[in-house]
């Protein structure tokens, strides 16, 4: 059959898989706001996103109201259908990855901003010498509205609930604590307590609301008692925050291996997160990707780097740990597939 000259205008061509997607998350959410955070993208973006899916379909996909979203008759047929996609473009990645054998290319990494800047980036020339047909691209969602180009294919984050049909294998544990500049501590005193900490002022960083079972009961109190903040949504900024003398903030023990000069408030830890790498299943079948997960273990290895283990251990005790000639091995856990 001839093809028509109107066949490139066909409705199906105008249809993006990444408006699907997010038309998914939005009905994942139930709301705007929940796909937004589900997705590192702004409110505005995912309603304009949908507006515009709508308009080119040519039908209306949510009823809204000030209760919040529901769905139309014909937003019900596009979830079945978008779910149907969603399947169909996991079995293809299930079955076509294994193909992909090639060691050079891009690989997305999804990271926060410290993570990345001080505990991947010194490890990064080492990688890139050993694998140098490898292109890595790193997301730290600073700029949520000018995300990198393609689809992420590693994901380190600290989020409790996520999407569903990823493999997620714990990488280590970040062990939170108080700490200060020592020119800080001479200026203004040191903390005694958590009722002292609270007169001082704090770094804040506002991401700081997952794994909350694992927060220390008081810290929350502590920072709504404390009447001056600096609250960033960097973590980067915060360490330099903290390291030059702007105040007491909760960082984690493994700021030590690249600012010794902190000291951490002889208080309990404030919260012990455990940092995960998820990924789709198949991903590590790709040989380029598979390289990249091999680096990011090694970087937080817990047997070399105490801590980043499971269990706290004061940063006083790391230089005896470190210089001992062999290191106990930790047992990591085992992979997992999150389940509901």
């Amino acid at each position: 059959m001839q093809a028509t000259d109107n066949q490139d205008d066909a409705p199906w061509r105008r249809l993006n898989w990444d408006d699907v997607r997010v038309f998914l998350a939005v009905v994942e959410a139930g709301s705007l706001n929940g796909a937004a955070a589900f997705l590192g993208m702004t409110q505005p973006t995912i309603s304009r996103r949908m507006e515009d899916l709508e308009i080119r379909l040519g039908a209306r996909l949510f009823e809204r109201s000030p209760r919040g979203i529901s769905l139309t008759q014909a937003g019900m047929n596009m979830r079945e259908l978008a779910a149907g996609m969603a399947r169909l473009g996991g079995a293809i990645m299930r079955d076509i990855a294994d193909y992909d054998r090639s060691d050079s290319g891009r690989v997305r990494v999804s990271a926060p901003d410290g993570m990345a800047s001080f505990i991947l980036m010194p490890t990064l020339p080492e990688f890139l010498r050993m694998n140098p047909q490898i292109e890595l691209s790193l997301d730290c969602g600073l700029w949520p509205d000018h995300p990198l180009s393609g689809e992420t294919d590693l994901y380190l984050d600290f989020a409790q609930g996520t999407a569903t049909d990823l493999v997620s294998v714990p990488v280590a544990t970040l062990h939170y604590a108080l700490h200060a500049s020592r020119d800080y501590l001479n200026t203004y005193g040191t903390p005694r307590s958590l009722l002292e900490v609270a007169h001082h002022r704090l770094v804040r960083h506002s991401a700081f609301t997952e794994q909350r079972n694992t927060w220390h009961p008081k810290a929350q109190a502590v920072g709504d008692l404390a009447a001056r903040h600096l609250v960033t949504n960097s973590s980067a900024a915060m360490l330099l925050a903290v390291k030059n003398g702007a105040g007491i903030g909760s960082l984690p023990t493994a700021c030590y291996a690249v600012e010794p000069s902190l000291v951490m408030l002889d208080l309990d830890p404030a919260a012990h997160l455990v940092l995960w790498l998820r990924y789709r299943p198949g991903a590590e079948r790709q040989k380029r990707v598979k390289r990249v997960i091999d680096w990011v273990m090694r970087t937080f290895d817990s047997d070399r780097q105490p801590w980043f283990r499971s269990e706290f251990i004061h940063p006083r005790d790391f230089e005896r740990i470190l210089s001992r000639p062999t290191l106990a091995p930790v047992a990591r856990p085992a992979a997992t597939k999150l389940a509901g």
